[in-house]
């Protein structure tokens, strides 16, 4: 449902074609007042009421009242394509009519798109909960139809998250994609050639399309740009890495300079801060102090740690939330589970937030970044309706604030570290912690990227896909299947097909990489780089120039375009660049590289012996 609400940026009012530049004001004046009525419409109607144990019929009702607006939505649109461009002088009523003229997006497929592609997405989404694999070990005390299967989500990534057994991780790797070979494809394909429909319809190349968020149908090339820039720390991190892999399991498992296999890839991904992470033997994580537990000390439950990340932004001189908002607007999850996730729903100026009610430090960095989306709606909401979509600036604005919240300094000054200095060697082990979870996602990120640009683009066929796909896993990323690959898969993980219709890895990528350029801004805003100090342990918490930057940014919405938005906190550099991750993790490049050569590791990674065939050979 939340990507129904993500789409309504669309709008007009049905008028003659407009003569005059006074024609296209009063349109917008207009527009503005149709779009704050449907987007009232659509938080009053469905989001205000219960969504606990709704039935059939309940739900229905929504979704009707989503179909209804969006078909409303779409005809309207079109009316902004009767006022000519040529005829507009003022550049912010052109800007205007451009956001309009583009903000159809999947809409525009009609009925196509809630029985065919939001289908297809939600199917997508079902393959990650379906209990379909058999566990690897089965139980003898119970037949083959008594047995318990497991689900992606939650059963195998906890496996993920504590296995040192390579066999059982590569079973589980394995099995999840054999088991939904065919679905996988179909309702994949399904959403390509609907996306590239919806890109005809409005009239734009496919590839403006695509990047219509970034204002840029080259975007990737920007994206690797930023690849190229972080290759060389991105190698001394794999190779090292690798080397712990071997040592830990040796010849059969990994090669000694070749690519990581993928499923020993997650592995150390998910269990970075884990104990008995392959990198336990250089960066113990008992050195590490537990948040966790202070967090359970200090009585902290969910809604504390709402309160505390609410008072980051407060401390930065960003208005105070209403009463309102915290007695209507805020809800917890039905249920606690171990694994659930917070979710926001902007439908500026109503925003809601659901959180997950467990407490552990992951969840305290988390709500930092959700309560970034609630402060963004609150200082865009005295916009036109039509410049409320906001590039999706608020993830990267969180990402800055929670690497602002993660460092000792402010965990010291909220009360969840004790007031003792931080070691050299606990600082590294933080560090090369959070090195792992960025600098490994990042690659994986622009793969997916780039192989659906290129698939939307025509350039690539999808009988090849498979084969394509891990040329470029190895070729960015260093890695490789687990084993030879037949030609009738796809194997791509299930965060690949998160979200796939709204470019949701392109934003990933750009939420890391822009998260530690803002961040880095705006601790030089709060002059807290000054004599050399590190850019790791900045803390702009308090600082009243940096909320007044933050507002700034904020309160643009998209009535500037995404680089002029981006140019408030950024006037030197408005693009996406590595410089800023690689300042962050200037430390650890410098020990990897000493370390590395200390052991003699290859630095890169030879080509994968694996096999992975396509259709046409």
């Amino acid at each position: 449902m939340r990507k129904l609400i993500i789409c309504l940026a669309v709008l007009g009012i049905s008028q003659a074609a407009p003569k005059t530049e006074l024609d296209a004001k009063k349109f917008l004046d207009q527009a503005s007042d149709k779009l704050f009525n449907l987007y009232d419409t659509i938080a009053t109607e469905v989001y205000t009421a219960p969504n606990s144990d709704e039935d059939f019929e309940s739900l229905f009702q929504k979704l009707t009242v989503v179909q209804t607006i969006s078909q409303e939505l779409v005809e309207i649109a079109e009316e902004t394509k009767k006022y000519d461009p040529k005829i507009i002088k003022d550049p912010k009523i052109k800007h205007a009519l451009e956001r309009l003229r583009k903000s159809a997006k999947l809409f525009v497929l009609g009925e196509e798109y809630f029985n065919n592609l939001l289908l297809s997405s939600n199917a997508l989404k079902e393959l990650s909960v379906d209990k379909d694999v058999e566990p690897y070990q089965k139980s003898t005390a119970q037949t083959e139809d008594e047995e318990e299967r497991l689900a992606y989500f939650p059963d195998i990534t906890r496996i993920f998250a504590k296995s040192q057994d390579p066999k059982e991780l590569q079973y589980y790797w394995e099995s999840w994609r054999d088991k939904n070979i065919i679905w996988a494809h179909i309702h994949f394909s399904n959403i390509v050639e609907s996306i590239q429909k919806a890109a005809n319809l409005t009239e734009m190349g496919i590839l403006d399309f695509w990047f219509e968020q970034f204002e840029n149908p080259k975007f990737l090339e920007e994206m690797e740009s930023v690849m190229k820039s972080l290759k060389p720390f991105y190698q001394q991190l794999h190779s090292f890495v690798r080397h712990q892999l071997h040592t830990k399991y040796g010849d059969v498992v990994i090669d000694k300079d070749g690519p990581i296999p993928e499923h020993l890839f997650q592995q150390v991904i998910v269990q970075a801060w884990k104990n008995g992470s392959v990198i336990d033997s250089s960066f113990p994580s008992s050195d590490l102090p537990n948040i966790d537990e202070s967090l359970i000390h200090q009585n902290y439950d969910a809604m504390k740690i709402i309160k505390t990340a609410n008072g980051f932004y407060e401390s930065l001189g960003l208005d105070s939330l209403d009463d309102e908002f915290w007695e209507k607007r805020v809800k917890p999850e039905d249920e606690e589970q171990g694994d659930c996730k917070s979710d926001i729903f902007d439908i500026t100026p109503h925003v809601y937030l659901k959180y997950c009610k467990k407490v552990d430090f992951r969840k305290f960095l988390q709500a930092h970044g959700y309560m970034g989306s609630i402060h963004y709606a609150l200082q865009k909401k005295q916009l036109p309706y039509y410049y409320f979509p906001s590039y999706d600036l608020e993830f990267p604005v969180g990402e800055a604030v929670i690497l602002s919240a993660s460092t000792h300094k402010h965990l010291k000054s909220v009360g969840l570290l004790p007031d003792v200095s931080y070691k050299d060697d606990v600082m590294m082990n933080r560090l090369f912690r959070m090195g792992i979870h960025t600098m490994f996602n990042i690659p994986v990120y622009f793969v997916h990227t780039k192989i659906m640009t290129e698939l939307l683009a025509g350039q690539i066929k999808f009988e090849d896909l498979n084969k394509i796909y891990w040329n470029l896993m190895e070729e960015y990323v260093g890695v490789e299947p687990p084993s030879d690959r037949k030609e009738d898969v796809i194997d791509f993980p299930y965060k690949f097909y998160e979200s796939i219709e709204d470019n949701h890895q392109t934003a990933k990528f750009v939420s890391e990489v822009l998260g530690y350029q803002l961040y880095h801004a705006l601790c030089l805003k709060s002059g807290q780089l000054a004599n050399n100090e590190k850019l790791h342990n900045c803390d702009f918490y308090q600082n009243k120039d940096v909320g007044k930057s933050l507002k700034e940014l904020m309160a643009l919405g998209s009535s500037k375009s995404w680089r002029q938005v981006l140019s408030t906190i950024l006037p030197n550099k408005s693009s996406l660049d590595g410089e800023a991750l690689l300042e962050y993790y200037a430390p650890v490049k410098e020990w990897l590289e000493h370390k590395n050569k200390e052991n003699g590791v290859k630095i890169g990674w030879n080509h994968s012996k694996k096999k992975v065939l396509g259709l046409t050979e």
